[in-house]
């Protein structure tokens, strides 16, 4: 009796394997978008940048770029996200979208030789007026054109012109309008990531309005997953990669079905 309950047991535990692996392997691929911001050298890390969780270490990002490669992910641009959204593309199960936030000068010295390097696409939000004002640590226009001539896998779209502060953007919708027009004579672009990931009603009537193709949020919680073919186009959850997160964590991440 007891061989016979411990087979079906085996049998039953089989089964369930077995429908697991073919729920996820009959799904519509999910994608990954990767959310970055500044990148470090690891003496910068080590040192005067060891508590700035939002600077990674550039031998860390290396790290994760070589186990994208190593597994066969591809990193997609953001018009054949639009275009699998739209059901107009047909994508890998492994396919990832590399954003970095607010157009660091990091981005372009250290992360965008590596991008190009393992032949991977990325695309930075820029924040209009201090790609305008030439602030330090952020690239500039003439950094951005320079950028686009030499790494033509990396995309610049828009953090906005200047709702990068806390409340910025609920301050109504001619506020938001006026934001856009000023961004529209930095960079021509119709993709949108929320500043902090934060967003309402009338920031997407705007972004409507001005035929964007698609907005990012950005976690935490219920929108730090993996972006679904059934998404609001103006409501994609982002992944933050920190560089306090684990090795493991992020393999994990990469591989979990959600």
């Amino acid at each position: 009796m007891n061989k016979k309950i411990m087979m079906a047991s085996t049998i039953i535990l089989i089964l369930i394997i077995l429908t697991i692996i073919g729920i996820i392997l009959f799904q519509e691929p999910k994608i990954a978008i990767l959310g970055y911001h500044a990148f470090a050298t690891t003496e910068a890390k080590q040192n005067e940048l060891k508590d700035d969780n939002l600077s990674m270490d550039i031998g860390y990002f290396e790290k994760q770029l070589q186990y994208l490669q190593k597994h066969h992910y591809k990193t997609l641009t953001l018009e054949e996200v639009y275009r699998y959204l739209q059901g107009n593309e047909k994508i890998p199960r492994n396919s990832v979208l590399i954003t970095m936030d607010d157009g660091y000068m990091s981005n372009y010295e250290l992360a965008f030789p590596l991008l190009k390097k393992y032949q991977m696409n990325a695309v930075v939000f820029v924040i209009g007026q201090n790609v305008e004002a030439g602030y330090e640590g952020y690239m500039d226009l003439e950094t951005i054109k320079k950028a686009q001539t030499q790494y033509p896998n990396i995309t610049f779209a828009s953090h906005s012109y200047g709702l990068h502060e806390q409340g910025a953007i609920d301050r109504g919708v001619e506020y938001i309008k006026e934001d856009f027009k000023k961004m529209e004579k930095v960079l021509e672009t119709k993709y949108f990531a929320y500043p902090y990931g934060n967003y309402n009603e009338e920031a997407i009537q705007v972004l409507k309005e001005n035929d964007y193709k698609l907005a990012f949020g950005f976690g935490p919680g219920k929108e730090h997953r993996k972006a679904t073919k059934k998404e609001d186009n103006y409501k994609l959850p982002r992944l933050n990669i920190s560089n306090d997160m684990p090795f493991w964590k992020f393999k994990l991440r990469l591989q979990l079905p959600f």
